[in-house]
Order: structure tokens, then sequence, then C-alpha cells
């Protein structure tokens, strides 16, 4: 969440932001008026705080009987107007809770990912002497998927791996995980899900796309985690961080849950957009700097491209524009990966600074110079089952087998799949 301080400062720079994100800017109206409210009862408790102090300071020995009425009188309006401060200021919460990250200076304006900005194009489109098929052709003719099975025992947006095709959805998990941790990232399995709190914590207050009612009961009060970022970031919560083991970094792999409401018939064909998908991801909490984040953004970015490359895939890499930001996020890289199979690029990858958005209703920090500071949080795809779509697709050969990228044969023991 944003610091009210910023808007009691500077509301035009948040109305701004509202407006590029495609946000209604009269939040920020509701949130100036119930600030003002709770700042004129604030004023209000004080006073009647420093009446009682000052009352109490008049007792000599026993206080009157006049004395004890004043007293008793104060009490009760204390006790009235506490209770009236407190209520203002979970009703300004709960809409400032609304309000998106501020973005960054030079994040392009634009209402959707249709106005997002190509920053470079890496590699060549594959070139065959065949019309390319889909992963959905291509898995079902290798017995590798199954998308009509699973959508007789789960419905849509489901499938299987199988054979072949579930070692491979393994290796890919496996070696991007143990890439990560060559790299010195501290390994993660982390819980499926969480308390309704830590998902809150995280600041998707108006993400429509997750499994959130409760599992099992509401006594349960658990969340299904869309990604392993909603059970690792909170990892941290109300703690003071050493300043000299930063930048800590995790590695995690998780299943995510996805409700994908909205997007009935968008990407409906196949494995792209789905229910349940596995997903290795990075988390990293900086040093409260915009120059040292936004930069460990950019090297979070440089792995995920070395994993493009170490798996023979051409890409582009996106600059998310203010429409397309996740709520926490101050910025954001997409990598959108070709599809032959579809004639299209397919976003495989994101890589996000969500600044100390997050931090602050986790209140996670690191003490500096003596004094506690927020953190800065960031989020980046390390691999999901897409790129094993991706590589069904780009690694097709004519006789409609798939050729396996040569860092993933010592985690598969093959190096094609060819029919059964």
């Amino acid at each position: 969440m944003i610091d009210i301080n910023l808007i009691r400062n500077n509301p035009e720079l948040v109305r701004t932001a509202l407006v590029n994100r495609q946000k209604d800017p009269s939040l920020l109206d509701s949130v100036i008026q119930l600030d003002a409210n709770y700042k004129n009862v604030l004023v209000k408790t004080e006073e009647l705080r420093a009446s009682q102090n000052a009352l109490s300071k008049t007792f000599k020995g026993k206080p009157t009987p006049e004395q004890i009425s004043q007293s008793s009188k104060i009490k009760e309006q204390l006790k009235a107007i506490e209770q009236e401060l407190k209520d203002l200021e979970v009703k300004r919460n709960d809409l400032l809770a609304e309000i998106p990250n501020i973005p960054a200076d030079d994040v392009p304006i634009g209402k959707d990912d249709t106005d997002n900005q190509v920053m470079k194009t890496v590699g060549e489109k594959p070139v065959f002497d065949f019309e390319p098929k889909d992963h959905v052709e291509l898995g079902e003719a290798l017995d590798i998927l199954d998308v009509k099975k699973a959508g007789q025992i789960s419905g849509s947006r489901f499938g299987y791996f199988k054979a072949q095709g579930a070692v491979l959805e393994m290796a890919v998990m496996q070696y991007a995980f143990m890439k990560l941790i060559k790299k010195g990232f501290v390994g993660m399995v982390p819980p499926a899900m969480v308390k309704s709190q830590s998902e809150w914590n995280c600041g998707y207050a108006s993400n429509k796309n997750l499994f959130n009612a409760y599992y099992s009961s509401p006594e349960d009060d658990l969340v299904f985690i869309s990604s392993s970022e909603h059970s690792v970031v909170p990892y941290h919560t109300d703690e003071i961080l050493d300043s000299s083991k930063f930048p800590i970094k995790y590695v995690n792999y998780s299943p995510c849950f996805r409700r994908e409401s909205g997007t009935y018939g968008k990407d409906t064909r196949g494995l792209f957009r789905v229910h349940f998908f596995n997903k290795v991801e990075m988390n990293i909490f900086t040093l409260p700097d915009y120059e040292i984040s936004d930069a460990m953004c950019l090297e979070m970015l440089s792995i995920e491209e070395e994993i493009m490359q170490d798996l023979g895939l051409h890409y582009q890499v996106m600059k998310a524009c203010t429409g397309d930001l996740p709520q926490p996020n101050r910025r954001m890289y997409d990598t959108n990966c070709w599809f032959p199979g579809q004639n299209a690029y397919r976003e495989t990858h994101s890589c996000s600074n969500c600044g100390d958005y997050q931090a602050r209703r986790l209140n996670t920090r690191v003490k500096i110079n003596g004094e506690n500071k927020l953190v800065h949080i960031l989020n980046a795809t390390v691999i999901t089952d897409r790129a094993v779509l991706a590589i069904i697709e780009n690694h097709q050969q004519q006789d409609g087998s798939i050729k396996i990228p040569s860092v993933l044969v010592p985690f598969t023991g093959f190096d094609t799949i060819k029919a059964p």
C-alpha cells in the first residue's frame, strides 16, 4: 500500500497515477475526505488526553468528588472518541489499500497490454519447411499431453502432462530451480495456501483471478496461492532484517491456482491459460533505494533471458504500460516467446519491482544507520509450464518429433520425443 503521507503531500501525483492506470480517481477523493475526518478526530482525541493528564496533576492526595466526576466524564468521552478514531482509520486504510502503486517515471502510459512497448527482440523465428503445429496437436499425436481427458475429469482449462511430456515438465522445473541455486539463490518449496490476511498483505486487493474462496470451510481461513510470491514474500512479515545480508534472494517452486475470471473466450485452446500450473519464481528483498531495486529488476530480467536462450527460444522483451501493471508494481517487464504453432508472441515471463508497496502491509523492514525502513520487494518468473509448450512448438521436427534442448537432456535422459 502507498504511504498516506504521499497523498497528504502530493495528491496530484497519486491522481495522475490513478488516471494513467485506468482507475477511478474519485477513490483518491474518498481517501482524502476520510483522512481529513481522521485528523480532526485525532486532534480532539489528543485534546481530551491532554485534559485528562492536566486533571490528574491537580490531584493532591485523595481526589475530590468533583475531580472524580470530571475524570469519569473525560474517560467516557475518550472511550467514545478513540473508537471513532479507530473506525475512521480502518475505513481510510481499507480505501487506501485499493490505490495501486505509483508507476516509475519511465513506464509508458497506456490502457492495457496492447500499449506495452517492445524493448528488444532476441534471436530469430524458427524456419520450417512444413506447416508447424501447435502444442495441442503435437502433444496429442505424441501422447504427451491430454486436454480432452482433463476436461472430462476437471473441466475446462486443465490438462495432463504424461509420459515423456511429464518428464519434460519436471526436467524444465528442475533445470530452472538448480540454475538459480547455482547463482546463490536460497531454495524454497513454500505452502500452496496462505491465510487470507497474508494474501491481503501481498497487495493484490483487486485481483479477481485468485481462487480466493475459503478452502474446506471458513474456519480454515486459507487461500490458494496464485504464485509462490504469495507465500514467500510474507515470510519476513513483521521482521527487521539485517542490512548486511542484502539482497536476500529466494528461488521457489510451487503449484499455482488461478480462476482466470473474465478470460473465457481468450486463449481457450490447449494449456496456455489454465486454472492450475507449476512455476519456479524469484523473490528478492533489497535495500530501500530505487536505484538499487530497479537495477536488481534488470538483473532478474537478464536471468530470464539467459534461460530463454538456453532453451533456444526466440523472444521479445516488453516494457509494460501503466494500464497493464498489477496493483503492487512500480514497473514490470514481460518476456513474450514466439509460438510458431499459433503464429504469435505469447507471454512466458514477467519481472516486477514493487518498491515498498508490499513491505508496508507486511511490516518488513531493515535497520539502516539506526533507523528502521521498509524494504523493497521484487518478483520474477523463472519458468512455468508455458516454457514446456514453447519447447514443444519451437523444436518440433518434420516427422512430428520434438528435439529436446541440450541443457535439459541431463534432466530428461532423452534428447528427442518421438511418437509411441
